[in-house]
């Protein structure tokens, strides 16, 4: 009998450990905000994500972001180039909830997402520390292409920068007309991390013009606008004379053309960083001498997930970028939630081991 007691000792000694550890987190839970969605927690960008929540603290709630490449602090979640810490409205009922759908294709600044986890956070407007946020696993399409520079004149070259899924290989890309109607078919191939560049001569009139991107490997395909325009007469006179000390009919010097730095840090600092897919060192790191325009960062390293951001580098400028880096989440330590299961039900076999071995 001394043995059974004891052994039923021990086993609500460690039931009551288990409840202990869970039940303190649940009372000690922000019970005056809330927010969740519905969905199956994953999504891609240009998909429109159904969140719904309460707010017992006012009546005005907003709504914010942050994520790889964004403010630790958020930024409103229709504006990705906002103001650090603020948000987007969301409108409420008199009983103090809410429900609000998330139209992804309409973010200004949403070239800089990636494919990554994304903290949508839910707050008082009065009162900002009163808070709930939730996390949404975000998926790039598989294909996302940038024009530059768009619009432009006719017979200047355009470039498209664009990222596909790892593994295609084979990209076409075709521009139509206003009626659908091809006008120039182009193929090309994606680097092993699904970076791909292809600039060609436009000819075409002024107007708008479709760009397909799609490949025989992948299901969906991407379509972006681009304006060309007339080119602009030049604003200086005929008349002008040489400058002084040009003989005249002298061809002008060339003076060439600047080129931008790139600055990029990283938290944690040693990440090695690849630009348009070509290793050039760790983090902090600054490039000079970088052609203007648009290019693809990549920063990787173990234990997180990989960052990637395209970057406009513009002449006689530095454009920095210090991104948080986001621990990948097989490294991450388990969570309360999942520490309380697992010791609740660890507590409760333990009682029925223990009892179905009494002795009779």
């Amino acid at each position: 009998m001394g043995k059974i007691q004891f052994t039923r000792v021990i086993s609500m000694l460690v039931l009551l450990v288990a409840f202990a550890v869970c039940i303190q987190p649940a009372l000690a839970a922000n019970e005056t905000m809330s927010i969740a969605y519905r969905g199956p927690g994953g999504y891609y960008i240009g998909d429109t994500i159904i969140f719904d929540g309460f707010n017992k603290v006012g009546n005005i709630t907003a709504a914010k972001i942050t994520g790889p490449g964004l403010p630790a602090g958020g930024v409103p979640i229709y504006d990705l180039n906002g103001v650090e810490g603020t948000g987007n409205p969301i409108p409420m009922n008199a009983d103090g909830t809410w429900r609000f759908s998330w139209y992804t294709s309409s973010i200004k600044g949403i070239d800089q997402m990636q494919t990554a986890r994304y903290y949508i956070t839910a707050f008082d407007l009065g009162d900002p520390t009163q808070s709930s946020t939730t996390s949404v696993m975000m998926k790039k399409p598989d294909f996302y292409v940038v024009a530059s520079p768009n619009p432009l004149e006719t017979g200047n070259y355009i470039q498209l920068l664009g990222t596909a899924e790892q593994g295609t290989k084979d990209i076409r890309i075709q521009v139509s007309d206003s009626n659908g109607k091809v006008l120039h078919t182009y193929d090309t191939g994606a680097s092993e991390s699904g970076y791909f560049t292809y600039a060609f001569h436009v000819d075409m009139q002024p107007g708008n013009y479709d760009v397909t991107v799609s490949s025989p490997s992948v299901k969906n395909t991407f379509r972006t606008t681009i304006t060309v325009i007339s080119p602009q007469a030049p604003a200086s006179s005929g008349n002008q004379t040489p400058a002084e000390g040009t003989p005249a009919g002298a061809v002008p010097e060339q003076i060439p053309p600047l080129t931008g730095t790139l600055s990029v840090s990283s938290t944690p600092a040693g990440a090695p960083v690849f630009l348009d897919s070509v290793s050039v060192g760790v983090t902090p790191i600054t490039l000079g001498t970088i052609t203007p325009g648009n290019h693809l960062v990549e920063i990787k390293t173990p234990g997180y997930l990989a960052y990637s951001v395209q970057v406009t580098v513009k002449p006689a400028e530095t454009t920095s970028i210090s991104p948080t880096l986001v621990k990948n989440p097989l490294s991450l330590p388990v969570s309360p939630v999942t520490a309380c299961t697992g010791l609740l039900i660890a507590g409760f076999l333990f009682v029925a081991f223990s009892t179905g071995r009494r002795d009779p």
